[in-house]
Formats: C-alpha cells, structure tokens, sequence
C-alpha cells in the first residue's frame, strides 16, 4: 500500500487595520471641515435672512412716502396740519400777519395732515409710530416692519409761500408682530420733502 503525503502549506492573512489613534484622527478631522461648512452654511442663511428682511423693510417704507408725498403734491387744497386730529392749521410756523416772523419758529412735530383733492375728496394722513395710514387705511404692513417714528412737518418761512411738507419715516423688520433676532434686525430711515404748489395761498 503506497502512502501519499500532502504538503500543507500555510496561508498567512494579513490582519491590518486602523489603529484607534487613526481612527480618532479621521474624526477630527471630519468634525472640524463640518463645522467650517455649518459655519459658512450658517453665516450664508443668516445674511440672506437679513437681506430679505430688510428688503421688505425697504418696500413698505418706499411705497408709504412715495404715496404720501404723490398725492400731497396733487392736491388742491392744504387743509392744514395737527397733532391731535382735531385741530388744524394752515400757518405752519409763520406767525398770522407776520411776513418774516422772528426769530425763525422751530418746526413742530405734527401727526396729522389733511388735504383735498382736485375730485373734491378729503384726505387726512396719520403719522406715528402706531400707523401710518391715509384715511384710515395703512400705507404700511405692520405684520412685517416695525414702525420706530413718523413725523410731518409743515415749513412755511412766510404767509405768501406755500408750505413745504416734510416727512420721516423710520423703520425696521419684525416677525410675527416682535421684533427679529439681533442678526436680522435693521432700521431704515425715509425722508420726503414736497412743496405743495395747487393750494390757493
């Protein structure tokens, strides 16, 4: 009977791997570029949050001035101005009889201002901080910005000029009625200045 041997020969498998040091090191790593991203991402979002807000900051403040100060300049009729709403006057710092009233009257604040147009349709402009309207109506989204100030001046340096309406507006965005975070907060001031020339003097 006749033996065979087999020659076994012996595979070595290589058992490498990652060390727990390599490990930590990848980790690191990739925490670090994900935060550099989540910053950048965060930063991005942040400034493009702002941009918006102030966009439409921008947009109502424009449209009410605008608005305003287009039908002041077409109207026929300057009814006065006031701080109350219920008494009204067309001297606008010029002293009655006094063609240059010394000394030179400091403009007064007012509220309110109230016009006609030539269609025989009186309009009475609000001014504060709690709206800024035309009859009632608001020129201005309060949903969407916060409405910091808003006064009217009336300058009139003597009784054969006409008045020269000035009007400033300062805004800044909201969300939901409160006022943004601080990164996304920003005020944005209108002025506007028309001399009311259809008025019979």
């Amino acid at each position: 009977m006749m033996k065979v041997k087999v020659k076994s020969s012996k595979l070595k498998v290589s058992q490498g791997g990652f060390t727990l040091v390599e490990l930590l090191a990848v980790m690191v790593v990739l925490v670090t570029i994900g935060g550099i991203i989540g910053t950048i991402l965060f930063g991005v979002l942040r400034g493009n949050n702002k941009t918006n807000a102030l966009a439409v900051v921008r947009q109502n403040g424009v449209y009410a001035t605008r608005q305003m100060a287009k039908m002041l300049r077409d109207a026929r009729s300057f009814d006065g101005v006031s701080t109350d709403n219920v008494t009204y006057t067309t001297l606008c710092g010029a002293t009655s009889g006094s063609l240059t009233p010394t000394p030179t009257p400091t403009p007064v604040d007012y509220k309110y201002i109230k016009i006609t147009s030539f269609d025989d349709e009186q309009t009475v402009f609000s001014c504060s901080t709690a709206g800024v309207s035309s009859n009632s109506a608001s020129l201005v989204d309060t949903a969407a910005v916060h409405i910091d100030s808003c006064t009217i001046t009336c300058l009139r340096p003597t009784l054969s000029n006409y008045p020269t309406i000035n009007i400033s507006l300062s805004l800044s965005a909201t969300s939901g009625g409160t006022v943004q975070l601080q990164e996304n907060q920003g005020t944005i001031d209108f002025q506007s200045s028309v001399s009311m020339r259809n008025i019979n003097r």
